[in-house]
């Protein structure tokens, strides 16, 4: 029977698993649950036969281009250090050492100060302000103003410096290091931006341990490495990290330890960056860039060698012609013998007495220099000073024609050289490290971590910061000028003529001069000239209370007179008395 109930539910139960209607197909693989093999966020697909390929094409690129920067770092090297004259001994006047260790600090002589923006509501405006605290905490405590200045010294010498960034395992907490541009490989046709960061196909970042560290980072790999170094895992070797955006791949000789993604960028969905792209972890000092290359053209070292040859040069010159200055002396034969004239030349040197006929001894006169060359000289020394920006910064001898303002006018524009080339690129390398500790914040802040700084007045300010929850995007820049340096006494003095003339409030003045606690100092000052009974009454009551003896009034001499009686001030915070009082019967 086709109307058959039991028939019915049979063939209905065979439809609904039969028929493809209102199904997905699994051959499409979309539909619900886990469809492939478990991958991470970081997986990188991509083989190692691949990769090994790819370092082999990296190396043979970077190595010409590598070889001809090394001789320029090596006489860049030989120049700072004033070896150029061979053997052990340094140059006598070796004023590219002097210039440079004047310069970089003049450059660095504070820690970068961030700043940070976000949107303009009571959450945005805490949360700006946290991750500027913590930011100033790391400065602190990662000693960024030591490291932009180990970056200067490596830029001296070899075009560049290099800062990376990355997470300490060990503190649970972000890291910053220097790292010797030296040893890099780089792609030649790269090159360095004005934000720092570097543009190439590829770099390549050796770096030493020895093979048991080696094991303990890749354990998979410990038999292929405990073969390498035939059991002596306290042998140093070498790794490599390849870096680009996207990816990074560590090689050890003719295999690959490890390979994957960016680790310094959220990818999952969901998770907040404060980047927009992967960027590698690192910043360049560039200052002297055509972007032609991944170095600088040249330096403030280069650019001086022959200058600092010229001033060598003629310091020996002179030196030679001072010591001919001591020349022989001749003894006349009528006079003396062999003997006597070596004892008349020792008497001579001493300023004894000589027996004898005084023309019958003569010193053979000196060459004189030729005119102008001290002048010359000095005209060079000052040269080389002026393309540091150092020459009026350091030691000179004292001038009586220059005037003071002279002095400070000098001092000013080498400061404003300094910092308009070196100081300007290293404002940048800062602003580029704190845009970097905050991406790292993102990323490794799934939990409270917390900083403290000296605040105003001396106070501890305390913060913790989890970035986790943060919804909204920041922007973060460096404070102009801030690591520049600064006279603290001519500070000083413009607060306080700037305080005559009525330029500046109490508390102004007060923080200018650095006072230590710029509000009670502000409001002492306030009162003491507003009111100077009330500030005697305040901080020294004692001398408004002392009892008078009319038989003895105060001597007027003592600047205290009867008629100066201060008032007393009523307790304005208790109500009045009520009349009513008066009425109520006292108990017997």
């Amino acid at each position: 029977m086709e109307n058959d109930p039991f028939k019915l539910n049979i063939l209905g139960v065979q439809d609904l698993i039969e028929t493809e209607v209102n199904k997905v197909s699994s051959k499409f693989g979309d539909g619900e649950g886990v469809t492939s093999d478990f991958i991470d966020a970081l997986d990188l697909d991509m083989s190692d036969e691949e990769l090994l390929t790819l370092k082999t094409g990296y190396e043979n690129k970077s190595a010409p281009y590598t070889g001809k920067i090394e001789s320029r770092q090596k006489a860049n090297k030989t120049y700072l250090f004033g070896m150029q004259g061979g053997g052990n001994k340094t140059v006598p006047t070796n004023l590219l050492f002097q210039s440079t260790a004047t310069f970089v600090p003049q450059a660095l002589a504070k820690n970068p100060e961030p700043v940070v923006w976000s949107d303009n509501t009571e959450e945005g405006k805490v949360a700006s302000s946290d991750i500027k605290t913590m930011l100033q905490f790391h400065a602190d405590v990662l000693c960024m103003r030591k490291k932009l200045g180990v970056m200067v010294w490596h830029w001296s010498v070899y075009f560049t410096g290099v800062l990376k960034y990355g997470w300490n395992t060990e503190i649970n907490d972000v890291s910053m290091e220097v790292r010797n541009p030296r040893k890099l490989k780089l792609d030649p046709d790269g090159y360095i931006d004005e934000y720092g960061d570097y543009h190439g196909e590829f770099l390549g970042d050796p770096i030493e341990s020895t093979a048991q560290t080696l094991i303990d980072l890749f354990p998979n790999k410990k038999e292929y490495i405990t073969e390498k170094v035939k059991g002596k895992l306290g042998t140093l070797v070498t790794r490599i990290d390849w870096w680009n955006n996207k990816y990074c791949f560590t090689s050890f000789e003719d295999t690959i330890l490890d390979k994957h993604k960016n680790e310094f960028f959220n990818y999952e969905e969901g998770k907040p960056n404060h980047f927009a792209i992967p960027k590698m972890p690192y910043t360049f000092l560039s200052v002297f860039s055509l972007q032609e290359q991944p170095h600088d053209f040249t330096n403030l070292i280069e650019q001086n060698i022959a200058n600092q040859d010229s001033i060598i040069n003629r310091e020996a010159q002179i030196e030679k012609n001072l010591s001919h200055g001591n020349n022989s002396i001749i003894v006349d034969d009528k006079y003396f013998n062999v003997e006597t004239a070596h004892q008349a030349a020792m008497a001579l040197e001493k300023g004894d007495p000589i027996l004898g006929n005084p023309d019958g001894v003569k010193r053979i006169p000196a060459n004189p220099l030729p005119n102008g060359i001290l002048e010359a000289q000095e005209r060079n020394k000052q040269t080389l000073l002026s393309v540091y920006g150092t020459e009026g910064l350091t030691a000179q001898e004292s001038n009586k024609g220059q005037t003071a303002r002279g002095m400070i006018l000098n001092q000013s524009f080498d400061s404003t050289r300094i910092g308009g080339g070196v100081g300007d690129a290293l404002e940048q390398v800062a602003d580029n490290a704190f845009n970097w500790l905050l991406q790292l914040y993102y990323v490794f802040y799934d939990e409270k971590h917390y900083a403290a700084i000296m605040g105003s007045g001396r106070a501890v300010q305390y913060v913790s910061l989890i970035m986790s929850e943060q919804n909204r995007h920041f922007v973060v820049s460096v404070s102009p000028n801030s690591m520049k340096p600064k006279d603290e006494l001519s500070q000083q003095n413009l607060a306080m003529e700037r305080w005559k003339g009525g330029a500046i409030d109490p508390i102004g003045l007060m923080k200018e001069i650095n006072s230590a606690d710029p509000m009670e100092d502000a409001k002492r000052l306030v009162i003491w000239t507003s009111n100077p009974q009330l500030y005697l009454q305040q901080y020294f009551p004692e001398t408004m209370q002392q009892p008078q003896d009319s038989a003895n009034p105060p001597n007027p001499a003592d600047g205290v007179q009867t008629s100066q009686v201060a008032p007393e001030i009523p307790n304005i915070s208790q109500e009045p008395a009520s009349a009513q009082l008066s009425n109520v019967p006292l108990p017997t």
